[in-house]
């Protein structure tokens, strides 16, 4: 099998990576935000993939129905997971490039992507449009686009508000200090920062229903007042509660 091809051009990062993988409760959520991924992903044609942003859980781990697979990360330690990962397990149809999607746009506009999938750092770099018009490059009319980020109007968040806890819903959290996230959107002012940089919708949507905060969450699972089943019912409330799950989503395709 063809060993794993790899592109590597940034050294040296923050503590972003650490206090990722450290976060209470957020392996939990990673896990309903694969979850959601993958069966959007099963919807849509996938032959030809694009991962920019893989985090600790690339995808080329849970699907395997693809003919090609690009991985862009700029993080070194995630890209060095991501391509140990890989070569462990001897995919040989996987480039697993170290950069950021800004840097390489002309050369991956020679390849051609059915879907490609944005991580959730939109909202923790001051330039998404940056990220989203180097997409625009590499896209095809035949494209499908994936995307996800923090929703500023969670359960959790509009209950901090009714509570008083915090002035106003685009409050930054303690997360979002120690993440130094510089935007914020709802479900309204996602769709607006896609459809003002050449995207359509397709398809949109929120998952996993956070009633409170991932610390709070974290000792509710801890100590057996909630367990999986709760956990279970809380992704699946989000139809009945349309738009205030933890995190929102958007399928899109250019204009």
């Amino acid at each position: 099998m063809q060993k794993i091809r790899s592109q590597t051009s940034l050294t040296g990062v923050e503590n972003y990576e650490n206090n990722y993988m450290e976060l209470p409760f957020e392996n939990i959520v990673r896990e309903y935000r694969k979850k959601n991924i993958l069966e959007i992903v099963k919807k849509y044609p996938h032959s030809q993939f694009l991962e920019i942003g893989c985090g600790a859980d690339p995808l080329f781990m849970e699907i395997r129905d693809f003919t090609k697979m690009v991985v862009v990360e700029p993080s070194t330690l995630f890209y060095q997971m991501a391509l140990a990962n890989a070569n462990a397990n001897e995919y040989g149809n996987i480039l697993v490039i170290n950069d950021l999607i800004e840097n390489i746009t002309d050369k991956l506009q020679e390849e051609f992507f059915d879907f490609i999938v944005i991580g959730g750092f939109l909202h923790e770099i001051k330039n998404p449009e940056a990220v989203l018009q180097a997409v625009r490059k590499i896209a095809t009319k035949n494209t499908l686009v994936y995307s996800f980020v923090p929703n500023i109007k969670s359960f959790h968040r509009l209950l901090a508000y009714e509570m008083g806890i915090i002035e106003s819903i685009n409050q930054k959290s303690g997360h979002d200090k120690l993440f130094q996230r510089q935007n914020s959107y709802d479900p309204d002012t996602f769709n607006k920062l896609l459809t003002h940089n050449g995207f359509s919708v397709v398809e949109s949507g929120s998952y996993f229903i956070k009633p409170f905060t991932h610390a709070q969450m974290n000792e509710l699972l801890s100590t057996g007042i909630i367990d999986k089943n709760c956990l279970d019912g809380l992704d699946k409330m989000q139809k009945h509660l349309p738009g205030m799950g933890a995190e929102i989503y958007n399928v899109c395709r250019l204009q």
